[in-house]
């Protein structure tokens, strides 16, 4: 499995590098974007932390001793700062990059480079812990899992099965930066369902508040082609700045509880405490928003592999032309995603609960210290539900 997945990213590189540029010729850009990034979150969901055993930069770069034990100790500061921006590099190139196969491929290869480099450096067992972004989210997604996957003390691998979500009991977030990656699992997704609604879009072409036709002299959408880099410029700072809008939201509804119990724990302690309580609405955004691309275009990987350059090749017989997606009627569409949100709330609010009965030293306490997160977690609800019920941009 190991050299399976190995083989697929060094297939994904060279066919990027030499083969047809068309995107949905090319088996880099369906295997990277809609097999990798979007399935195997998933696979995270259901399966656990398989990524951790097969992740295929590990196994490069574990592969000689003398690099993976590394050179320094990590710097305990840096923490899972590291991957929180390579988490935003990878988001912003996915959003705004257009790449095409060959820039994906000199992306992989880069990303590969900043991997053994940073094995080399600080060893792989820190870097793989905090700084290599696909680990530190899929052990995230993981944790959510029915699956969970340990070794007892002679060693022995062990499998154990457990209710969905009940990884997340009894857990608490080392520090502030893993609270950061966590909530910009949240807003990105819900940040990238707002920019194709016709009311973003609006926002800034149609100038509603009559700003930008006054400097420009003429309406914005007659200086498209001039103002494109600037609204991608706009749309990037967003980004960037949508967890930190999530996080300032969520301090201050931790603030109302700790006023309303007077609990002497500091706001810092109790997100920590509560920050996995917003783990699963993280999840069934995540869901909710991709889950019809894997059904799209992610059916292609099959007559990809007997392709893989575009080349016209039929090596295994399951070549495929053209797109033939699968997807279910849009009313069914509609309602799975209504009902995945509501069910990642729901579990939201119960980790919510289950943590404050912890963090509070009654129960009357810990119900009135919820009546904040419970009005946080309808906001997120109705948030997630009005961006689904938008009309797109068109």
């Amino acid at each position: 499995m190991k050299a399976s997945l190995l083989l697929c990213f060094c297939l994904a590189i060279i066919s990027g590098l030499i083969g047809n540029q068309d995107p949905y010729r090319n088996f880099n850009m369906t295997f990277f974007w809609i097999s990798f990034a979007l399935g195997a979150s998933y696979l995270s969901a259901v399966f656990g932390n398989w990524y951790d055993y097969l992740n295929p930069w590990k196994v490069v770069c574990c592969a000689s001793k003398n690099i993976s034990r590394g050179r320094y100790t990590y710097p305990a500061q840096l923490a899972y700062w590291p991957a929180v921006i390579l988490y935003m590099g990878f988001i912003t190139l996915e959003l705004f990059g257009n790449t095409r196969p060959l820039s994906l491929s000199i992306i992989l290869i880069t990303y590969s480079a900043i991997n053994m480099l940073a094995v080399y450096l600080v060893g792989s067992k820190a870097w793989f812990h905090y700084g290599e972004l696909f680990s530190v989210m899929f052990r995230l997604i993981a944790k959510m899992s029915p699956v969970h996957y340990q070794t007892d003390a002679e060693s022995r691998f062990k499998i154990t099965l457990r209710f969905p979500f009940s990884g997340l009991l009894h857990e608490r977030i080392e520090h502030r930066s893993l609270l950061i990656f966590l909530l910009f699992m949240l807003s990105s997704t819900a940040y990238d369902g707002l920019r194709e609604t016709s009311l973003w879009f609006n926002i800034f072409w149609r100038d509603p508040l009559n700003i930008i036709e006054p400097l420009l002299g003429q309406h914005p959408l007659h200086a498209y082609t001039t103002l494109r880099p600037w609204y991608i410029g706009f749309e990037t700072v967003c980004l960037l700045l949508s967890p930190f809008i999530y996080l300032g939201l969520f301090l201050f509804f931790l603030w109302l509880g700790k006023c309303l119990t007077r609990s002497d724990l500091s706001v810092t302690e109790l997100s920590l405490r509560f920050g996995y309580s917003l783990l699963p609405i993280a999840l069934v955004y995540h869901i909710t928003h991709y889950y019809t691309l894997v059904l799209s275009q992610g059916v292609k990987i099959r007559g990809l592999f007997s392709d893989p350059f575009g080349w016209g090749w039929d090596l295994f017989g399951t070549a495929i032309s053209g797109r033939l997606p699968i997807l279910p009627d849009m009313g069914l569409i509609w309602n799975s995603q209504v009902w995945l949100i509501l069910i990642g709330h729901v579990a939201s609010v119960y980790l919510a609960h289950a943590e404050a009965l912890r963090s509070f030293p009654n129960q009357r306490q810990a119900s009135i210290s919820q009546l904040p997160m419970l009005l946080l977690m309808v906001i997120f609800t109705g948030v997630g539900l009005w961006i689904l019920a938008q009309p797109l941009q068109g």
